[in-house]
């Protein structure tokens, strides 16, 4: 028998988490057994969606269900309190970025999660993305020589923080929801961590729409390596923009150069049931065939829940936690990246640089 796993959140990401584990139920993987969605008619139409026993109060269904594990798919902002509920009992958590919204938070859910013995993994799918993984090798390999500087951008469409978010985006920042994908995927190429960052940011458009939170973010940011990386980061991308997200990375070396853009994959479509053309992803999430199981998820983001299910499987089969380190986003590793965010804040407030250090 497959672990017992449940899932929190059943929003917009929570449904593509469901999809991805209910795929690995079809294939005799694990066990999805409950669903908890503080929203009751969401909950209703993803509980019967998926087949599963759904809770208001994810409380209860730790309680009821005895999980083996469980995805937290939830507001940046309540990412510990679940955590640490689920660390109490024991259960293994996979958790969306960031890890929390605060160092001090990032680190108690690390504490309660070693001290609890239990997987704790953050949900950091840029690193599965292949582009990302071949530059981390050839970077890692001194191919691009001493890496001396580069340029990150991540943009969201408006509708993100004014429609999907609504209820919850002045809790974060395009930083807290975008940047942090990348903050994290800078420390996991380098192998450096940040050591100083200068940040600047506009408040405007959201204010207007009255979402008090930042529309775009810049940040400097220096690498105990010597490397400097630019980093732009918003959430106010025009309706009419081909895709939701915008993104990409550009690295210099004193030997290479390297770049991934990870938007313009060579794919464009148009069809009239649509506003406008579109400009897919489907690296990161596409539907395949199976000639035995039908339809199922795939992508690199898929790839990211689907590791942390083989994971957990292992662990249930007698693996110890220490056995697996280093094959997966921990929260140690999460709390760079939380750190970092948190000095970018902190020199937004402060108009000067904020020194990164754990």
């Amino acid at each position: 028998m497959g672990p017992r796993v449940g899932v929190i959140g059943a929003g917009v990401y929570g449904t593509t988490v469901l999809q991805a584990f209910s795929w690995a139920q079809r294939c005799d993987q694990i066990e999805l057994a409950a669903l908890a969605e503080i929203n009751g008619d969401v909950l209703a139409k993803q509980a019967e969606r998926f087949g599963l026993k759904g809770y208001q109060d994810y409380r209860e269904m730790l309680q009821n269900e005895n999980l083996d594990a469980v995805a937290i798919v939830t507001p940046d902002h309540l990412h510990r309190e679940m955590a640490m509920a689920c660390a109490d009992r024991g259960v293994h958590m996979m958790v969306q970025k960031p890890l929390d919204v605060t160092t001090a938070g990032a680190l108690a859910m690390v504490k309660a999660a070693r001290d609890a013995n239990v997987l704790l993994y953050v949900d950091f799918h840029k690193r599965f993305d292949p582009g990302h993984i071949q530059l981390r090798r050839d970077v890692r390999q001194g191919r691009l020589g001493r890496i001396q500087y580069g340029y990150v951008w991540m943009e969201d469409k408006i509708v993100v923080p004014s429609v999907w978010f609504r209820g919850w985006a002045q809790h974060s920042s395009p930083a807290w929801f975008l940047g942090v994908h990348f903050y994290d995927l800078l420390y996991w190429v380098l192998g450096a961590k940040p050591v100083r960052v200068t940040a600047t940011g506009i408040k405007d458009k959201l204010v207007g729409m009255g979402i008090d939170t930042y529309d775009s973010i810049q940040a400097k940011i220096e690498y105990a390596n010597g490397a400097h990386f630019s980093v732009d980061c918003s959430w106010i991308l025009p309706e009419s923009f081909p895709s939701i997200v915008n993104q990409g990375i550009r690295m210099v070396g004193s030997q290479g150069i390297w770049e991934v853009d990870s938007q313009d994959r060579g794919i464009v479509y148009a069809v009239e049931e649509d506003a406008g053309s579109v400009v897919p992803n489907y690296y990161a999430n596409m539907e395949r065939d199976d000639p035995l199981g039908g339809t199922y998820p795939a992508g690199y983001v898929i790839e990211s829940m689907l590791w942390f299910l083989q994971l957990v499987s292992r662990l249930k089969q007698g693996a110890a936690l220490a056995e697996l380190a280093g094959l997966y986003p921990n929260g140690e590793e999460a709390l760079v990246s939380t750190r970092l965010c948190e000095g970018i804040h902190e020199s937004l407030a402060g108009g000067n640089a904020a020194v990164v250090e754990l």
